[in-house]
Formats: C-alpha cells, sequence, structure tokens
C-alpha cells in the first residue's frame, strides 16, 4: 500500500546489496526474520499522486507486483550495481522506485 511507502538515503558508491541492507535495517523489526541478500529488490516508477480532494481512501490499496506490467519492473538481480546506476544521482519524487519481495516462507 502506498501508506507503506518509506525511503532509504543511500551513498552514491552503494550497491543493491547495501540498498537491501539499508532496507532491513529501517524497517526493523518487520524484516527481523530474514537475511538481507534474501531479500528480492525490484525496481518499478508508480506515482504517488497526493490527492486530498479525493474521498477514496487509495492509500491503503496494496500496491501487487503481479499488477505492474512486465515492462515496468525490473528484478534488481547483480547485488553489485550501484544503485546510480539504476536510478541515476536524483530518482524522481513523488514516486515509489522499489517493490521489496519476501522470500517464501
Amino acid at each position: 500500500a502506498i501508506s507503506n511507502a518509506f525511503s532509504v538515503k543511500v551513498p552514491s558508491s552503494d550497491t543493491v546489496d547495501d540498498l537491501k541492507e539499508h532496507i532491513k535495517t529501517k524497517k526493523s523489526p518487520v524484516f527481523d526474520d530474514i537475511a538481507a541478500d534474501k531479500l528480492t529488490l525490484w525496481s518499478v516508477s508508480i506515482p504517488v499522486v497526493d490527492n486530498d480532494d479525493n474521498d477514496d481512501d487509495d492509500e491503503d490499496l496494496p500496491i501487487l507486483l503481479d499488477n505492474v506490467l512486465k515492462n515496468d519492473k525490473k528484478r534488481l538481480k547483480a547485488v553489485t550495481q550501484k544503485v546510480t546506476d539504476i536510478f541515476g544521482y536524483g530518482p524522481a519524487e513523488n514516486t515509489i522506485h522499489i517493490i521489496i519481495q519476501r522470500p517464501p516462507p
């Protein structure tokens, strides 16, 4: 859900592996039972619209990876890839850039 979105600041020299560690730390205790390297990260671009005039509470609707078009998502497999190679130095604001997938139980 958009209401579960959060930000993580990472140095430009950090890798996907470092990003996983930052996410795990930021979302403690939610991910305490999972090793950071077991998290699967997906690069997406989902605009977050602040619409105070809308009575519908879309912020609580889940964002499902299966609902993101195949061409609009990319699994971040290369753990040594730098975050700036994926998002550049200034990712777009008001946008969800990562979906975190927990490993299967």
